[in-house]
């Protein structure tokens, strides 16, 4: 009956975390490029391996549950229309690599690009490109194409020049990778290093000027989750309250 307790216990806090990523994910549903999180679980043996193997105690039940990860879901989000002359949409498979405060390389599919103050293009919060890429201050009509070759009118040509090309960045196992905040993911080991390539080539997606790819976090999906949930959350709770109830009754016997 004691085990109960810590079984309940467990059931509780493993669904309270699953309760705050789907409030994470429906709060995120308007953040452009945002990828869900979903929750994977796992049982609690009561054994160790090695008493596992040696076939000990095979009538006790498990020991509750535990969250094993919280993994980006990287569906691709619906691609929504700005007309922007730096939104770019990724359509398909990629991530655009910037750079952070530290030198560390990180990759997002949120597309609303910028110029800096010293020119450079930019995420929204202000972190470069990898590639960096300067636009003169002279360039007009600028037109990012969906092999992301950038190309503007200089000062007083009358033609437009070739300015700089965006490439992307595609993972073995893009689910493996880390969310850092701010639309932005890390490498893992599990995800392998960052394959950079042309946009449009074999295995990368290409790109779409003046549009940026929303969230892909499903409204029904989520709520149909968090009903789930929260039926799970109060059944774990009946549970912990009929075991308090009966080891109250076993206290009282001898009274």
């Amino acid at each position: 009956m004691i085990d109960a307790l810590y079984i309940a216990a467990s059931g509780l806090s493993s669904q309270q975390q699953q309760i705050d990523v789907i409030s994470n994910n429906l709060a995120n549903m308007q953040t452009p490029g945002y990828k869900r999180s979903r929750v994977a679980f796992t049982d609690v043996s009561s054994l160790t391996p090695a008493q596992a193997q040696q076939g000990l105690a095979t009538n006790l039940v498990g020991a509750g549950t535990q969250i094993m990860e919280t993994a980006p879901v990287m569906l691709d989000g619906t691609i929504q229309q700005t007309n922007n002359t730096l939104d770019v949409a990724i359509q398909g498979a990629g991530f655009f690599e910037i750079e952070s405060g530290d030198n560390e390389r990180l990759y997002t599919r949120a597309g609303q690009l910028k110029i800096d103050s010293d020119g450079y293009l930019a995420n929204a919060t202000g972190q470069r490109l990898a590639q960096n890429i300067q636009i003169p201050t002279d360039a007009t009509h600028i037109t990012i194409a969906s092999n992301g070759e950038i190309r503007g009118v200089l000062g007083s040509d009358k033609q437009d020049s070739s300015i700089g090309n965006l490439q992307l960045a595609t993972f073995s196992a893009p689910e493996a990778l880390r969310s850092v905040g701010g639309n932005n993911f890390a490498t893992t080991p599990a995800s392998g290093d960052a394959v950079i390539g042309k946009p449009g080539d074999a295995g990368f997606g290409s790109l779409s000027q003046g549009y940026v790819e929303g969230s892909n976090v499903d409204l029904v999906g989520e709520m149909s989750t968090l009903v789930l949930a929260q039926r799970a959350y109060q059944l774990n709770a009946r549970v912990l309250q009929a075991s308090d109830q009966i080891l109250d009754t076993i206290n009282n016997l001898n009274r």
